[in-house]
């Protein structure tokens, strides 16, 4: 009986839609553009290579989960239950509570700010009530698929596409030149910039969430699960594609050629052809999709721990949230300074993890093996850091 039940097509939609907007934060929003500017004439090359590692491999990541039963625990069970816990901890915490969280708050306040005198008051009044929001968002769990997926999603995406199909079809300067990197490597370049979008770590938690979406609406038997999933992932891969090439278009073509990352570049084109109401207009935008974003990292966090140390959800929401108000003060500058350094190093792990994850549910892998691959990874993940200091 419990096999027959299936999502409605809007709902399937909703599902793929929510996907989608969990993955658009800030970050990724701002990031294509930059990668535009800087590769010019060759944008063509390079965006293929940026959305490999920005859209393949967090779809794929969905999907690893789903061939797992929805299950993270499941997917690192090789490693053992400490190193799984203590793995998938370090990945949830950083991107999460004392990262990726409090980013949200930290990048719509410092656009809203628009270089204004800051005070440590409006920034706790601002988080306070960033936070607020989205802890009334977490207040009806059951209820996460009809607020992000019917509500918040489609008006965010909606707003997005607007104005990456306008950058499309009405540029606002000459292609840019390409520089250096872009010129000899633009393939390998962009490639390595879409890995910079940590979205594989974001996938595993995001993943967790929409399984236990599912599983509110009763999909909980491993085919269901792997199917909607799935789906959910290519509508987003889908999603992701067409506005991360919009967004590489408006780069490659943006006269704010001083730019030093992609929210001046999407600020000059919005001022530049809707005038004052476009920053207000992008203002919102951001501030929507980083409220999304912190909705489903404070989910996807509260869920996992909840679930394997048994402390009450409810308390863990509440926790990340005021956590996440309080760490957001410091600044975008002090939060990147600690927590990229540990989710790049952790990133080649969670790529192995994934891709063992496809491929042991065809090829049975000895857990000493998996252990072997698991443990290289995170220390190139590790070397990769001094090479780079």
């Amino acid at each position: 009986m419990t096999q027959k039940i299936t999502l409605s097509l809007p709902k399937t939609l909703a599902l793929g839609g929510m996907t989608l907007a969990l993955f658009l934060g800030a970050g990724n929003i701002i990031f294509p553009p930059l990668v535009g500017m800087q590769a010019g004439s060759n944008t063509f090359t390079a965006g293929f290579g940026f959305i490999i590692t920005a859209v393949l491999f967090p779809a794929l990541a969905i999907i690893s989960l789903a061939i797992n039963s929805g299950d993270i625990n499941e997917l690192t069970q090789p490693l053992g239950k400490r190193v799984s816990f203590i793995f998938i901890s370090v990945c949830f915490l950083t991107l999460g509570v004392l990262f990726g969280t409090p980013r949200t708050a930290t990048i719509s306040y410092e656009l809203i700010a628009h270089g204004a005198k800051e005070s440590w008051g409006q920034k706790i009044l601002f988080s306070v009530a960033f936070f607020g929001l989205a802890g009334a968002a977490l207040a009806k769990p059951g209820k996460l698929l009809e607020i992000v997926g019917f509500v918040l999603s489609p008006v965010k995406i909606s707003a997005l596409i607007f104005i990456g199909i306008c950058a499309w079809i009405h540029p606002i300067g000459a292609i840019t030149f390409a520089e250096n990197a872009y010129q000899e490597h633009a393939f390998n370049t962009g490639f390595i910039n879409g890995y910079q979008t940590l979205d594989v770590i974001s996938a595993l938690c995001f993943g967790a969430i929409i399984t236990h979406t599912l599983q509110q609406r009763g999909i909980a038997y491993k085919a269901g699960i792997f199917k909607y999933s799935t789906i959910a992932a290519i509508i987003a891969a889908v999603g992701l594609i067409l506005i991360y090439v919009c967004y590489l278009s408006m780069g490659a073509h943006s006269p704010a050629l001083h730019a030093t990352n992609g929210l001046q570049i999407i600020s000059t084109f919005v001022e530049t052809l809707f005038g004052v109401y476009g920053r207000i207009l992008l203002s919102a935008i951001i501030t929507l999709a980083c409220l999304v974003t912190a909705i489903g990292l404070v989910t996807g966090t509260a869920q996992y721990f909840s679930q394997n140390t048994g402390v009450s959800y409810g308390l863990l929401v509440v926790i990340s949230l005021i956590a996440s108000a309080g760490i957001s003060v410091l600044g975008l500058n002090s939060l990147t300074a600690f927590a990229v350094p540990v989710l790049c190093a952790i990133y080649p792990a969670a790529l192995t993890v994934v891709a063992l994850g496809i491929i042991r549910k065809w090829i049975d892998i000895p857990s000493n093996l998996y252990g072997i691959i698991f443990y290289s990874s995170l220390l190139i993940g590790i070397m990769s850091l001094f090479v780079h200091s």
